[in-house]
């Protein structure tokens, strides 16, 4: 058996590019399917989630989304510095509810999404313009036919790897991070640290959630450095 799509829009990937990408054009009243190869919107999450506040509010993701921040402090070895601002500009958001707030939000305007969905083709015209995609879901062949496709596959970038755009990133960053639950944290400032000690290529950070609740992480470039990002973090963890 097999199922066959026709939309305006197939977006493959329910990120946060992806969900944003699909709830803005639902509201311009675009025919749009959102198609996400995990089990549900945000089952993973890939992010720290910070952005600025100014890009919430376009979207109008509600307050109890994020955390607003107006402190940012950076700290190397040997020097720090902070940068304050009267009112907060930036914000850490809580990425799970806000990626399904999207989506749900895309849903109520009409936008089809199509979860546990595999995309792993394209499909071309004479002229090798895409127009629309291919793949499975629950172990059956499903096809999207569209006149525009999004891919917000992120690193993976499937459908930019079928279109032969991408083979493999050459630069990119691997983290990893902890949320855990602090005494003595300031809520309003996150931080950003840079230097040997913390990593060799990349930075690490402390973004505040509020209710003493924090993310701690570490990135680190790839191939800049072949340091694993979890094992440094809980070196740093370990030593601070």
């Amino acid at each position: 058996m097999s199922e066959e799509y026709n939309y305006d829009l197939v977006v493959v990937g329910g990120g946060p590019a992806g969900s944003s990408a699909a709830f803005a054009a639902a509201k311009n009243g675009i025919k749009v399917a959102l198609i996400e190869k995990e089990n549900s919107i945000a089952e993973t999450v890939r992010t720290s989630g910070v952005t600025w506040i100014k890009s919430i509010k376009e979207f109008e993701i509600p307050e109890n989304c994020y955390h607003p921040i107006k402190n940012f402090s950076f700290a190397s070895p040997n020097n720090e510095v902070t940068i304050s601002d009267s009112i907060p500009t930036a914000a850490v958001l809580d990425v799970r509810k806000t990626y399904r707030w999207l989506s749900e939000e895309a849903k109520k305007l009409g936008v089809d999404i199509f979860v546990k969905t595999n995309i792993n083709d394209v499909i071309k015209d004479e002229e090798q313009n895409i127009i629309g995609v291919k793949g499975t879901r629950a172990e059956e062949k499903i096809t999207f036919n569209s006149k525009v496709v999004i891919d917000a596959t992120g690193f993976t970038s499937t459908i930019s790897k079928t279109m032969g755009y991408v083979t493999q990133w050459e630069r990119f960053g691997a983290g990893a991070e902890y949320e855990a639950e602090v005494e003595n944290i300031d809520p309003d400032t996150w931080w950003l640290m840079v230097g040997q000690e913390y990593t060799p290529a990349g930075y690490a950070w402390i973004f505040p959630l509020g209710n003493n609740i924090v993310r701690i992480g570490v990135g680190v470039g790839k191939p800049e450095s072949d340091i694993d990002p979890t094992q440094r973090l809980k070196e740093i963890i370990e030593k601070n």
